[in-house]
C-alpha cells in the first residue's frame, strides 16, 4: 500500500473552477485502478473557520505506487490541475493507524519502526459532535499556537476538511520520529488537549495515523518538502 497526499494551490482565475471540481468529485469520485480510498478536501486559513478558496487537498490510498503515478498522468487529474500555481505530492508509507474514517480504517498499520532520517507525517481526522462545536473551535487557536512553537521541527502543517465546521482533518510533517515523539508525549499542552477530547466527547468518529514520508514531489507553499528544509507554517 502507498498513500498520497496532494496539495493543489490555484491562481485567482482558477478559484471558481477548483470549487466546481469539488462538486464534480462529490457527485462522481475518481475511478482508477488500484485506488482503494479517496478524499478531496478544502483547506482552512491558518487552521481556522475561514476557507482558503485557493487551496485544496487530495488524499488517495493505493494498492501500490505504480497505480498512483498512472492516475496522476491521467487526463482527469490534469484537468484538476488546470490553473494551479503549485502542486505538491507526498508519498506516504503507513506506520500506525487507529480509529475510523467513514466507518473504516483505510490505512494498514505496520509493525515497522519509522526509518531513520525520513520525515514523519501525522494525520488526524474527526467528525465533531454538533453539541461540541463551540467548545472544539474555541480551543483551535491554542492548538495552532502549540504548533507554531514547534515550527523549527515542522516541514508542513495544514488544516483541511470535508465538510465545513464538523469534519476536520490535520496533516503535519515533522523532521523525524524523535521530534513528533517529543511533541506528542512530552508537550503538556498537547496531552491536555487529548485528555479534553476524551472527557468532553468532542468527536463522534476519529482517526489518527502516522506515516513515513518516502518521497516528495513539487512544492508546498513555495518550497519543496526536503529532508533538511523546514517550511514555516502557512
Amino acid at each position: 500500500m502507498i498513500v498520497t497526499f496532494t496539495l493543489l494551490r490555484y491562481r485567482p482565475r482558477g478559484w471558481y473552477g477548483a470549487f466546481a471540481n469539488m462538486g464534480r468529485w462529490m457527485m462522481q469520485p475518481f475511478q482508477a485502478d488500484g485506488l482503494r480510498f479517496q478524499k478531496m478536501m478544502g483547506c482552512g486559513r491558518n487552521f481556522g473557520l475561514i476557507p482558503d478558496m485557493s487551496a485544496y487537498a487530495f488524499l488517495g490510498v493505493w494498492t501500490d505506487e505504480k497505480a498512483a503515478r498512472l492516475f496522476f498522468e491521467s487526463n482527469r487529474w490534469k484537468r484538476i490541475c488546470q490553473h494551479t500555481k503549485e502542486v505538491g505530492t507526498l508519498y506516504l508509507h503507513p506506520l500506525r493507524s487507529h480509529g475510523a474514517w467513514d466507518g473504516q480504517n483505510p490505512f494498514e498499520s505496520s509493525s515497522e519502526r519509522a526509518p531513520d532520517g525520513f520525515p514523519i507525517a501525522v494525520l488526524t481526522r474527526a467528525t465533531v459532535r454538533l453539541a461540541a462545536l463551540p467548545d472544539f473551535w474555541r480551543h483551535i487557536p491554542q492548538a495552532r499556537e502549540r504548533l507554531k512553537n514547534h515550527a523549527d521541527d515542522l516541514l508542513l502543517a495544514l488544516g483541511v476538511g470535508e465538510k465545513p465546521l464538523v469534519q476536520q482533518c490535520t496533516v503535519s510533517v515533522w523532521k523525524d520520529a524523535k521530534t513528533i515523539e517529543r511533541f506528542a508525549y512530552r508537550e503538556s499542552g498537547h496531552k491536555e488537549v487529548v485528555r479534553r477530547t476524551r472527557e468532553r466527547r468532542w468527536y463522534s468518529e476519529e482517526l489518527f495515523a502516522r506515516f513515513a514520508v518516502v518521497a516528495s514531489e513539487g512544492r508546498f507553499f513555495g518550497k519543496p518538502i526536503g529532508w533538511e528544509t523546514a517550511d514555516t507554517i502557512p
